[in-house]
């Protein structure tokens, strides 16, 4: 389903967004809710495909040692002049984060997996990061139909459902839970990527309409919807024994 490599200055702009975008920020938001409750202070989090860093100062906030990885060497500077002191980042892919590394109470992972071709073998180094005890948070965009502009100009490989997800995933993790999200953003994505192929209106969060959807993507985080743009789902290693 992969158009080709990313866009450099989407990519850029779509990072620079986030950091504002009520839409991820509920994503994080609903990450650390499902985290909060078994967090200690001093626990090690890995955070994979850090993007601008905003989540890094959520997991500060909580008195995490977090490192992460970026692979894009713009974001990744981005990132790393923004970071809370004591977050170690790294200019580098998840197979060359994973390597040598001790295993992590808390790893999460937005929005990375699709971007990588081999997905499988992603999921196989995100599993070298976490303790035998640990919890992964993974969250992907989701139904191949939206499949569009913005995930082209990203450089997305695929967009997920719940058994393509569940396939790739499950050799190596449990699903503790699983979540559909964003189910009002399913007319913004289809009309805006896939049918008009244009970019989101990404200056319209600031309006009365803007305000109004951050307050339904954050309620739509609390909720559990049949459908979504996104999945996001708590992961435990699977016993080998």
């Amino acid at each position: 389903m992969h158009n080709g490599a990313p866009d450099a200055f989407y990519t850029s702009d779509d990072h620079s967004f986030r950091e504002n975008d009520p839409y991820a920020r509920a994503k994080y938001d609903l990450t650390m809710r499902w985290l909060a409750p078994v967090m200690k202070h001093g626990d090690l989090l890995y955070n994979v495909g850090v993007g601008g860093g905003y989540f890094n100062h959520l997991a500060s906030a909580r008195s995490l040692k977090i490192a992460g990885c970026e692979p894009d060497a713009e974001v990744f500077a981005r990132a790393l002049a923004t970071a809370p002191p004591g977050v170690e980042l790294f200019n580098c892919t998840l197979e060359e984060f994973a390597e040598d590394r001790p295993p992590a109470k808390f790893v999460v992972m937005h929005d990375v997996l699709e971007h990588i071709e081999d997905d499988a073998r992603a999921v196989r180094a995100l599993r070298k990061l976490v303790t035998a005890d640990g919890t992964i948070v993974v969250s992907v965009p989701a139904l191949a139909w939206l499949f569009g502009l913005h995930d082209e100009k990203l450089g997305h490989f695929r967009r997920y459902d719940g058994r393509t997800l569940r396939a790739v995933l499950e050799p190596e993790f449990v699903v503790q839970r699983f979540q559909w999200y964003g189910m009002a953003s399913i007319p913004i994505a289809l009309y805006y990527s896939r049918l008009a192929r244009k970019p989101y209106p990404a200056g319209a969060t600031r309006s009365l309409v803007g305000q109004l959807y951050g307050t339904v993507c954050s309620l739509e985080s609390y909720l559990p919807e049949p459908i979504g743009t996104s999945i996001v789902v708590q992961l435990k290693p699977r016993n080998r024994t």
